[in-house]
């Protein structure tokens, strides 16, 4: 992972998940090429394999885990796969329902909104549930926020809604080194917020639209989901914190406390796998 672009990227993602993996990324980045060699031989870390959906019953069960991100860049759950199966999962006549456990402390803002639309849309064909197992956090909570319905275990914990962008300043360590960068490109635009010297404050300016942008974004995303104005989204929802699940409930922010298991055992109730069979009779009705 750069770690400048990964510090210069929008960010939906809990601070103190981020600054361990930016701290994690500039401390390899670091590293001379034979001993980050070593340390990948003796076991350095690697990306998860994502987790596969699981079917229970008339229930399909999608993984939502760590690190969301597009295809390309570091993560764990790549937004386009996630949009994908929960598609795939709406079209299939034999599931009743879409349960998303999510375990996430968010991530990249690149590739989010069109993974909220994806569960979004899904609504419409059948119950989208959204379960913090134990937690969701900034971008997997704007995910979850676009679900049927939102809940959260018992000890579980969401929020953190937000955007967060940066700016890593070099020069300070080059100099200690002997080293000296010069970029030299077609227009200043194309170097803009380069770590090689301070933040402009033309270029502090431009990041800050970004994140206020991103975050408009965020906040009329939760609106839609939620069913409420985006001006009050930052009382419900909050701006940045977290809170527990009695919280989360006590604010309106989630339909519910419960465990994963429970959600997954109400939607595989036989009323749900009556209403799958309705569906199913309906539909073969309408093909002959």
């Amino acid at each position: 992972m750069d770690r400048f672009l990964a510090a210069s990227a929008l960010w939906a993602m809990h601070p103190a998940f981020l600054e361990s993996m930016l701290k994690s990324g500039s401390i390899d980045a670091m590293l001379p090429d034979s001993l980050r060699q070593l340390a990948s031989a003796m076991g350095g870390q690697q990306a998860a394999k994502p987790a596969d959906p699981i079917r229970d019953g008339s229930t399909q069960i999608i993984p939502v885990r760590g690190t969301l991100a597009p295809q390309g860049l570091y993560g764990t759950t790549y937004y386009n796969v996630l949009a994908d199966q929960v598609r795939e999962a709406a079209a299939d006549n034999k599931i009743g329902a879409i349960v998303l456990a999510i375990r996430s402390p968010g991530g990249y803002v690149w590739g989010c909104a069109e993974a909220g639309d994806a569960i979004f849309e899904a609504r419409s064909a059948k119950p989208v549930i959204a379960v913090a197992d134990p937690y969701c956090f900034s971008a997997a909570y704007w995910l979850a926020t676009q679900a049927s319905a939102f809940y959260c275990t018992t000890s579980g914990e969401v929020g953190s809604v937000g955007v967060r962008s940066g700016h890593t300043d070099m020069s300070g360590f080059e100099s200690k080194i002997g080293m000296v960068t010069t970029l030299i490109a077609s227009h200043p635009d194309k170097i803009a917020a380069h770590p090689y010297g301070a933040l402009s404050d033309e270029d502090r300016a431009d990041i800050q639209a970004g994140v206020d942008e991103s975050n408009a974004a965020f906040a009329a995303a939760i609106a839609r989901g939620r069913g409420m104005k985006a001006g009050d989204v930052a009382a419900v929802h909050g701006t940045g914190k977290t809170f527990s699940s009695r919280r989360a409930l006590a604010n309106g922010a989630i339909d519910g406390v419960s465990t994963l298991r429970d959600v997954v055992a109400q939607y595989n109730s036989s009323r749900a796998r009556l209403s799958l069979m309705r569906r199913q009779a309906e539909a073969m009705a309408q093909a002959i």
